[in-house]
């Protein structure tokens, strides 16, 4: 297990609010079904948070402490929204034992949640993101093993689903966890259209989450007036040809346009063209020249001397266009090939390829070195905390741009760090204006699939992160002095 490293030694750092206890207080008491676990709501750095710890007495105490401990291996690699967040595992003053740190739910459970007669809409937005979420964790290779009402939040605000207290040792297989999901799509009173769905879950007809997806968004679409579809495609056929007799005119404004923060360039494009599609407005897309994402030497001009060993790029990969602000794209760990965001990290990790025993950074399969080019590289586990260490960090609220944490060197210059979010398949964006996730080229070293990664939220930035290389992240490259 590793260690987290907060990015200032201080118990305290500044944001635009003032200063931000480091320190755990105000502890309080949460209910709790497993009598072993200690579970309290707690505040730090200004927000609140969970931590579950070992009840004091419990015994055997080792065993309670290996199931903690597995709870988490298990479920730390699960980044969706609709699943509570741990972010660590580490001592916890007044508690007992290794805790585990979750993101706090501001939310009531499932059947309390439906006492309070929702809209037929909201109760069909809530069957969404419980089918999506069981399909995400299966593909993971995780079962729930007590999917219930309790073990359901919504939150108050949006009515977003979060699923909390997976089982340690979850034996369960994916038809009983489906079984019960369809339990919980029972109670939500859907339309009949879902009926026959709901029935196969039940009685354990399905044994792959993914064909309930598919059945479920087949569902979804059924009873559609028929007229609906011609008068779509009479609308798409005027819009095309809009599109094709403005293109040639508006393709200079579209390339000088400062967008609003928030865009990410799809690098995979027509011929010619890259598309940068909002994450604001998904009904605008613009376009800029193919020059803009190809690889090739990045100059060192975007390069801020912060006064450290290294200079850091003013911006993301995938945000290398100097009149657009993005957020910039998404990267799967040691893949220069793209096959990990179209077939899966056996496509271009495969279980009998050997995890470097060392940094990659500036080898042939660092990305920025390779499509940047120069002296261009990913930096290191270190040259992180360098930039930690020795930089003031100011949190910058979204604004007219995007959320982050403006870095300033020790000599006055600095750079901004967006929360660009992540992605799951290198295509769909989570979390953006939320988290920034940022890899390092540093392997976890356990000889598995797994590099670290830096955390930034507002009020934490957590160093020395873990996760598997299929998870796609940001990648702010540095150039060697």
């Amino acid at each position: 297990m590793q260690e987290t490293n907060i990015y200032n030694s201080s118990s305290f750092f500044e944001t635009e609010e003032g200063e931000i206890d480091a320190r755990f207080t105000d502890f309080s008491h949460l209910p709790c079904q497993r009598p072993w676990l200690c579970v309290k709501r707690v505040k730090r750095f200004g927000q609140w948070w969970v931590v579950k710890g070992i009840n004091p007495g419990v015994e055997p105490r080792e065993k309670a402490q290996a199931l903690l401990d597995r709870e988490f291996e298990r479920c730390m690699t699960l980044w969706h929204p609709s699943i509570v967040r741990m972010i660590a595992q580490q001592e916890v003053p007044t508690m007992q034992g290794r805790c585990i740190i979750e993101e706090w739910v501001d939310g009531i459970s499932f059947d309390k949640f439906l006492a309070t007669e929702p809209s037929q809409q909201v109760r069909q937005d809530i069957a969404s993101q419980l089918v999506e979420a069981v399909r995400y964790y299966v593909s993971k290779g995780v079962t729930h093993g007590n999917l219930k009402p309790s073990n359901v939040l919504v939150t108050h605000n949006g009515a977003h689903v979060k699923l909390i207290d997976f089982e340690p040792d979850a034996t369960t297989n994916v038809q009983n966890d489906i079984a019960a999901l369809g339990k919980l799509l029972r109670m939500l009173n859907l339309p009949s259209k879902f009926n026959k769905l709901i029935k196969r879950c039940e009685h354990g007809k399905y044994s792959s989450a993914e064909k309930l997806h598919h059945d479920f968004a087949k569902a979804k679409k059924k009873k559609r007036w028929r007229w609906l579809l011609p008068a779509i495609a009479a609308v798409v056929a005027v819009a095309a040809v809009v599109a094709t007799f403005s293109w040639g005119s508006n393709q200079r404004q579209a390339d000088e346009k400062k967008l609003p923060a928030g865009y990410v360039v799809d690098s995979i494009a027509p011929a010619g063209t890259s598309q940068v599609y909002s994450i604001v407005s998904n009904a605008d897309i613009y376009w800029l020249p193919f020059d803009s994402i190809t690889p090739g030497n990045i100059s060192e001009t975007i390069a801020v001397d912060l006064g450290l060993s290294v200079k850091w790029s003013k911006m993301n990969m995938g945000a290398d266009h100097p009149s657009v602000n993005f957020v910039g794209s998404y990267y799967a760990w040691g893949d220069t090939t793209d096959l990990g965001k179209w077939g899966g990290i056996d496509k271009y990790w495969p279980q009998s390829k050997p995890m470097p025993k060392q940094s990659i950074s500036g080898t042939s399969i660092d990305f920025a070195h390779w499509r940047w080019g120069g002296k261009w590289r990913i930096p290191t586990l270190d040259e992180w905390q360098e930039l930690i260490d020795r930089c003031k960090w100011r949190f910058r609220n979204a604004g007219d741009g995007a959320a982050g944490y403006v870095v300033t060197g020790p000599n006055g210059n600095s750079i901004f760090l967006p929360l660009a979010g992540l992605s799951d398949d290198g295509i769909n964006m989570l979390n953006v204006g939320r988290y920034g996730y940022y890899w390092t080229a540093t392997p976890a070293g356990n000889g598995k699939r797994m590099a670290h990664h830096v955390l930034l939220e507002e009020g934490r930035i957590l160093a020395d992160q873990i996760e598997t290389l299929d998870c796609f992240m940001s990648i702010r490259p540095i150039f060697d002095k």
